[in-house]
């Protein structure tokens, strides 16, 4: 977090942050009102259908509770949330209550007269997911024949009735143009972009939707993944990003689903209450959120002591779902930053594995020393003893028997090249 100076936040990110942190709250709550959705995307983390839905008086009772608890900001979503009846009445309550509300959507539903209501009740953003400029490549990735035209129908009528919309574009395979394409796209239609480079697993663990995960390859040429190289001082480098936290989870933003269970972010496992029935000081409290707020890269074994950590992008729950260990390496996040150096240095070699490494160490997964320029070599994953007593304690960080990755894996005799 950016500090003051002389009084002031150098960002007003910034002092959003230190006007939580005081009142003790994240800074925002992503609340999930509809457990169903009218479309069926490919990458989807969700499972839909077997939560259940909070009543609207249940749903106005859990927006006091978290105003009260000091909250700041408010993304509501479903499933689809413009499957819900009382939408409108569950947006009107939340800005009652002085939230900042986001509305995520996918703007099928959204026609003029509907777009018209939600201006009127003053939200902040209207987020909007677009996966292609192409209309037949959107609708692939939904699987809704049509979905492309009416969701830019949807963007238009929010845009005609003043609404600030956010165009998102989690980038797939499916999408032969990428990013620039739907960024071009919203520029077209008055909105701000935003890209992402990752997808996570689902909900129960699968990872089916990182089958349709665009490559590292794709993504450095989309731009989504930048060219890294190491700094003329890398130990000061390493030192400094091991202080910092490796995401936001249990910190910058709650997931309340349907039925009011409370989840650290949309992707990690672990319930930590239940909002309509303990209350979300009591959530607040939870000794596992407590625990995630402290985590820095210094706790996250293998990627503290590997030479391309500064170009590490990482999420815990795909490392878990992935790698078999929330606070451990896994494929795509070593991929990625593989990705990132040799975007820097033109060619890269990963060496044999390291005489200490344990038997059948997979070269596609860090950490890793570099060597030379273009060179690194796979080193021994480091488990210290405190990382032993956290998943005592916390059990669910770690899985016995990771899943199968569904999405392409670069094969072994790829990566072993170069002197040995």
């Amino acid at each position: 977090m950016s500090a003051p100076t002389e009084g002031r936040y150098l960002s007003g990110r910034a002092l959003v942050q230190a006007l939580s942190a005081k009142r003790g709250a994240p800074v925002s709550v992503h609340l999930q009102v509809a457990d169903r959705c009218n479309h069926a995307c490919q990458h989807c983390y969700q499972i839909q259908g077997l939560k259940g839905e909070l009543s609207l008086d249940d749903l106005r009772r859990v927006l006091d509770d978290i105003a009260d608890a000091g909250v700041l900001t408010l993304n509501v979503s479903g499933g689809e949330a413009t499957l819900r009846h009382d939408l409108l009445e569950i947006l009107s309550h939340a800005r009652g209550r002085g939230f900042a509300v986001r509305l995520y959507t996918n703007a099928f539903l959204i026609d003029d007269a509907y777009a018209a209501r939600l201006g009127a009740v003053g939200l902040y953003e209207v987020h909007v997911s677009v996966y292609s400029a192409v209309g037949a490549e959107h609708d692939a990735v939904t699987r809704v024949p049509g979905s492309f035209i009416k969701t830019v129908a949807g963007i238009r009528a929010l845009r005609r009735h003043g609404l600030r919309v956010i165009v998102k574009n989690p980038q797939t395979s499916l999408s032969t143009e990428g990013a620039a394409g739907v960024a071009r796209l919203a520029k077209e239609l008055d909105c701000s972009f935003r890209a992402g480079a990752t997808l996570t697993p689902m909900e129960d663990g699968s990872l089916a939707p990182l089958a349709v995960a665009a490559s590292p390859e794709q993504l450095v040429a989309s731009g989504l993944l930048t060219p890294w190289s190491p700094s003329v001082d890398p130990d000061r480098e390493r030192a400094g990003r091991l202080e910092v936290n490796p995401c936001g989870v249990g910190r910058s933003g709650l997931v309340v689903l349907p039925d009011g269970e409370v989840l650290p972010c949309t992707d990690t496992p672990v319930r930590v209450g239940n909002v309509r029935v303990d209350g979300m000081a009591a959530v607040l409290r939870s000794e596992e959120l407590a625990m995630l707020r402290q985590v820095s890269w210094a706790d996250v074994h293998g990627c503290r002591d590997c030479d391309l950590v500064g170009a590490c992008q990482r999420c815990h729950a795909t490392a878990l779902h992935q790698g078999g260990d929330y606070f451990g390496p896994y494929a795509t996040a070593c991929g990625q930053a593989r990705a990132r150096y040799q975007a820097a240095v033109g060619a890269l070699a990963v060496l044999a594995p390291r005489a200490d490494c344990e038997p059948g160490r997979d070269p596609a997964i860090g950490p890793y020393v570099i060597e030379g320029h273009g060179k690194i070599r796979p080193t021994p994953d480091v488990r210290t003893a405190e990382d032993e007593a956290r998943a005592l304690r916390h059990p669910w960080i770690r899985k016995a028997t990771p899943l199968e990755i569904s999405a392409p894996v670069v094969p072994v005799s790829r990566l072993l090249r170069g002197s040995r």
